[in-house]
This record gives structure tokens, C-alpha cells and sequence, in this order.
């Protein structure tokens, strides 16, 4: 890459990063503060959360399949073409509120025996019955807020999102604080304090947004003509595209869910270490999902160009980024791990015990954590490869991670550590196989080449 196409690269790339990395900053600082007051109320509390975050976590991962369509928005608008960019969001959007609502009905009519996977005890069982029904409402406000946030981002304006995080965090703290223990002249409601703090801080946010994009006229100020406006052809066109995607990310989200079983099966405190080991996790991991972000965008439109020979030098640079960033976060977290259960001085010994030897466990894979993030999330989403990264998670999760993790747990009844080492087998198959179909270059697509601007000329393709 010469001189002027690698400062153009950083350039660009400290535009897309910084912003983003600040945003999950402020979402991973959330969780924490969450996680921290929650802590307070014991394993129990803990548990229960977690087993909810689960059922949360499905779900979310099955609109992130829908806003794989932003792959579509980042190549419209590299090639200009903002009329279809725009119809493309209207039926993103459209199509994740229709996912919502059907989530929504679901867990409101199977959440006990849902938790009941989880769940173990039954004195902790209203309990993660009163936060889930809570939560419900949270998951229909996410699928519109979240569709806003990553159109936005995908074609890289990200900073609104960014300052309406920061208002829904400190909204949030306020009124967990409140909420959890009785404070500030609001009524003591334990967990369920979490969740209703979660729910009012994520309405707010969403006003904030709204009122933000449509006083503005904010490029995605659709009107209802727009959420229609995709010709059928390219309407087909995306779903074929996202198809596999909302495969893989339900199967991985499924996986995911069954993991915290297994884990479950080990006792309360177990499910707690995990949940607050994916927590640390999350935070560890918020610099590079701002360089996956990144990828996406800054590759996606070089695809859009048809400009291949930049994709793929953008590619190897941020693969070397990953490889970097992961050495340094895993000497990071190796260094912390003794010091991580002062974090959380209200749990019990067991839980101290074991979270920093998987802390230290989570700092040998970090590297794979780190690329995987970059290949699959970044760089294999934004040519739709995501055939591909569909049949990867059927092989490294349910084919490798997850029987292993169940043998260990229910047949061979291993300690924590070693069934979180099988756990940890998905990351570093999935590195093993992705790495290959980075280097092959087939994931390098251009997915709008010869789609006319107007939709009304597209249809006639």
C-alpha cells in the first residue's frame, strides 16, 4: 500500500474506530455497572440474570441476522446510490419488527419453561419470571433502536448513536440504583429494579434517536412509502443473502443458550462465573469489535467499488491489527485475573475461586476471539458470505464445542475450568477454518454491481 493510500487507510479508520470503541465503551460500561449493583444481591441474583441474558441473547443475535442487511446499505452507499440504500432500511426495518413481535409472543407464552433450562431452584424461579416478562418489552424497543443504530453505522455515521448511549447509560445507572435498592425515593424492587431500569432508559433512548433523525432529516428519515419502497427482485435478492446468516446466528445463539445449561447443570455459582466471565469478556473485547466495524464498512465499500486490490489490502492490515490487539489484550487480562473477584466482593468463595482461572483461560484464546471478530463480523459480512460463516458455526459449535462441553459437564462431571477449556474449543476451531477462507479471497463479493440507483428501474432487472 503506498504512502497515500495507507494514511488515507488510517484516516478513515480512526474515523470508524474511535467513535465505535467509545460507543461499546459505553455499552460494555453499562453492563458492568449493571452487573456490579446486581452482584450485590448474590449468586442467586446473578443466576437469574443470566438465564434471562440468554433468552435476550437469541434474540438479538437473530436481528443482528437481519441487519445483515446493512451489507446491501454500506455497497449502495460506496457506489452513491442512497434512493435504494434507503429502501434497503425500510425493509431491514420493517422486517426486524416483525421478528420482534414474534419473539415477543413466544417468550411471553414459554418463558417458564424456558427458565426452567436455566433454573434449577425453584425459589429463584418467580423471580427470573418477573424479570424475563420485564425484559419482554425491552426486546420490541431494541429491534427499532438497534435497526436505526446499525443502519447508521454501516455506512459510518455512528457518533449520534454514540451521545444517545451515553444519555441511556446514565439514565440507567440513575434509575438501577434506584430501582435495585430503593434510593432516590423510587420503590425497592431487587432484580426487577434491573429490568424496568432497563426498559425506561431503552424507550428514552429510542425517543432521543427518533427525535433526532427525523428534526434533522438524518439520512434514514423514511416515511412509511419507504418501508416498501425494495423492489421484489432485490427484496429476494437480500433475503437469499441473509438467509444463512439468520441460520447461523440462530444456531450460534441456540448453542450459546445451551452452553449456559451445561453450565447451569454445575451449580449455581458455576452459571454466575460464567455469566460474569461473557461480561469481562464483552469488555475486554469492545477495542475490536470497533476495528470489525471498521472492516465492514471501509472493505464493504471497496466491494461496492468493485475495487478489489484496496479490499484486500484493507483485509491483511486488519487482520495484523487482530493479531496485535489480541497478544496485548491477553497479557492484560493475565495481569488483572488475580485482582478480578475484588470486583465483586458480594459473591461467594466459589465464585471467586474460579472466575480468575477462567479469566486465565479467556487470555489464551483472546487472539482467536480478536480475529474471528474481525474475519467473520467484519470482513466476511461485508462481501454476504454468509453461507460460508453458517456451515463454520454448525461445524465448530455444534459439531466440536458443544458435545464436548456437554460430555464434560453431565458425563465425565469435570471442574468448571476444564468444561470453559472445552467451551473455549468453538473460538479456536473457528480461527483454525476461518483462517483459511480468509486466505482463499472467496469471501470477496460485490454485492450491488450492476443495480440501476432508481427502484423503480431495478425492478425491471
Amino acid at each position: 500500500m503506498n504512502t497515500i493510500r495507507r494514511s488515507e487507510f488510517k484516516r478513515e479508520m480512526k474515523e470508524l474506530v474511535i467513535p465505535s470503541v467509545l460507543q461499546m465503551l459505553v455499552g460494555n460500561s453499562f453492563s458492568i455497572v449493571n452487573m456490579l449493583m446486581v452482584t450485590s444481591l448474590g449468586d442467586g441474583a446473578v443466576a437469574v440474570t443470566a438465564a434471562a441474558g440468554r433468552i435476550s441473547f437469541i434474540l438479538s443475535m437473530i436481528l443482528t441476522a437481519v441487519y445483515g442487511m446493512t451489507a446491501y446499505m454500506t455497497q449502495y452507499y460506496g457506489k452513491q446510490q442512497y434512493t435504494l440504500m434507503r429502501a434497503t432500511f425500510g425493509f431491514m426495518l420493517l422486517t426486524g419488527i416483525g421478528m420482534s413481535l414474534l419473539a415477543f409472543v413466544v417468550v411471553l407464552i414459554w418463558k417458564e419453561p424456558i427458565l426452567t433450562l436455566f433454573i434449577k431452584d425453584t425459589d429463584l424461579l418467580p423471580l427470573g419470571l418477573q424479570y424475563v416478562s420485564i425484559m419482554a418489552f425491552v426486546f420490541l424497543i431494541s429491534a427499532i433502536r438497534d435497526a436505526y443504530a446499525q443502519a447508521l453505522g454501516s455506512i459510518g455515521k455512528v457518533k449520534i448513536t454514540l451521545y444517545v448511549g451515553l444519555c441511556a447509560m446514565a439514565v440507567n445507572i440513575i434509575l438501577d440504583y434506584g430501582l435495585i435498592y430503593g434510593r432516590l425515593g423510587l420503590p425497592k424492587l431487587g432484580v426487577a429494579g434491573a429490568a424496568w431500569g432497563t426498559l425506561i432508559a431503552s424507550s428514552i433512548s429510542l425517543l432521543f434517536l427518533f427525535v433526532f433523525i427525523y428534526s434533522k432529516s438524518y439520512y434514514l428519515n423514511i416515511g412509511v412509502r419507504e418501508l416498501f419502497s425494495l423492489p421484489l427482485k432485490l427484496r429476494q435478492q437480500v433475503l437469499k443473502t441473509i438467509t444463512p446468516l439468520m441460520f447461523h446466528e440462530g444456531m450460534w445463539s441456540i448453542g450459546n443458550m445451551l452452553y449456559a445449561v451445561a453450565f447451569g447443570s454445575l451449580g449455581i455459582a458455576a452459571l454466575a462465573t460464567f455469566q460474569l466471565a461473557n461480561t469481562l469478556q464483552g469488555y475486554f473485547m469492545m477495542g475490536i469489535h470497533g476495528f470489525a466495524y471498521a472492516a465492514k464498512v471501509m472493505i464493504g465499500q471497496q466491494l461496492g467499488k468493485d475495487n478489489q486490490e484496496q479490499a484486500i489490502e484493507y483485509a491483511r492490515r486488519f487482520t495484523r491489527i487482530s493479531v496485535i490487539a489480541g497478544i496485548m489484550i491477553s497479557v492484560v487480562i493475565v495481569i488483572v485475573s488475580p485482582f478480578a473477584s475484588l470486583v465483586f466482593p458480594k459473591l461467594s468463595a466459589e465464585v471467586h475461586a474460579s472466575l480468575g482461572n477462567v479469566l486465565l483461560l479467556q487470555a489464551l484464546a483472546m487472539t482467536a476471539f480478536f480475529l474471528n471478530n474481525v474475519w467473520i463480523v467484519g470482513m466476511f459480512r461485508a462481501g454476504g458470505d454468509n453461507l460460508f460463516t453458517m456451515n463454520m458455526i454448525l461445524i465448530t459449535t455444534w459439531a466440536i464445542a458443544l458435545p464436548a462441553v456437554f460430555v464434560g459437564a453431565y458425563v465425565l462431571h469435570l471442574p468448571l475450568e476444564w468444561v470453559y477449556g472445552l467451551f473455549l474449543c468453538e473460538e479456536i476451531s473457528k480461527a483454525l477454518i476461518g483462517y483459511k477462507r480468509y486466505r482463499s479471497q472467496k469471501w470477496m463479493r460485490n454485492l450491488v454491481g450492476n443495480i440501476p440507483e432508481s427502484p423503480s428501474a431495478a425492478a425491471s432487472l
